[in-house]
Order: C-alpha cells, then sequence, then structure tokens
C-alpha cells in the first residue's frame, strides 16, 4: 500500500464525516430508530386465538418478537457504527489522545456494545471466541487507550 493511500485529506475527510452525520440524522428520525421500533409494540391478542387457544398464532408472535428484538438491536448497532466513523474521521486528523475524555469514553462504549454484541452472535451460531479477548484492539492487548 502506498503513502498516498493512507494519506489524510482534510477536505475528503469532511465530506465523510458530513455524509456520517447524515445517515445517523436519517437513521434517528425514521421509523427504522431503535426508540421508535419498540415504542408500539403488537400484543399476543393481535394475532388470534386470545388466551392461547390457537397455538399457531403463539409461534407467529414469538417469531414476531424475535425479529423486532433483533432488529431493533440492529438499528443500535448501525447507529454505533455510524457515530464510531464520525468520531474515527475527527481523530485522523487530530489524533485519538487529542480528543476530550468524553469523546473517548463514548467511543470505548460504542466499541464494548459492538464487542458485547459480537460475541453474542458468535455464540448463538455457534462459534467461539477467545476467552483472552485477544484481537480486540490493534495492540492485541485488550485494552483501549
Amino acid at each position: 500500500m502506498s503513502a498516498d493511500a493512507v494519506r489524510y485529506n482534510s477536505e475528503s475527510m469532511s465530506e465523510f464525516k458530513t455524509s456520517i452525520d447524515g445517515l445517523i440524522e436519517m437513521l434517528t428520525s425514521s421509523e427504522a430508530d431503535k426508540g421508535k421500533m419498540k415504542s408500539d409494540p403488537v400484543t399476543r391478542t393481535k394475532f388470534g386465538g386470545g388466551g392461547a387457544a390457537w397455538g399457531e398464532a403463539t409461534s407467529v408472535y414469538d417469531s414476531y418478537n424475535t425479529v423486532l428484538k433483533q432488529l431493533t438491536e440492529l438499528s443500535g448497532l448501525l447507529q454505533d457504527c455510524l457515530e464510531g466513523l464520525g468520531i474515527a474521521v475527527v481523530a485522523s486528523k487530530d489524533g485519538f489522545e487529542q480528543m476530550d475524555d468524553d469523546v473517548k469514553r463514548k467511543m470505548i462504549n460504542i466499541h464494548d456494545r459492538t464487542w458485547d454484541a459480537k460475541t453474542k452472535a458468535d455464540r448463538e451460531a455457534g462459534r467461539t471466541t477467545p476467552e483472552n479477548g485477544a484481537g480486540q484492539t490493534a495492540g492485541g492487548d485488550g485494552s483501549l487507550q
């Protein structure tokens, strides 16, 4: 890889950050926002056969809840991803060390939520993850600076 391929360009980074900010705004103002997805839950009786009289409706309702939960989690992870990209763009200019402590904490929290979601997905899919947490950071020491 050439040095030009990773050279910082403030104009393109600013445009990229503006695009990321726009995507975050679009996501949070749409029906895909995780808060909006949870705000109008569908009850079991909407699937017919109240009082569990129709067993298949219970299965459909359980599937609906599972999918809704997964979509809500995905929405949150996408929002975290976009926000993390925006922070990374700023950090590419000034460096992580120059960022405010609250922004550093926000990035660390995004990392932790993402890592937890990956671990959960791996466990549910029957994949195993390293017990020591190796690979969480570029330094491989399991900590964020």
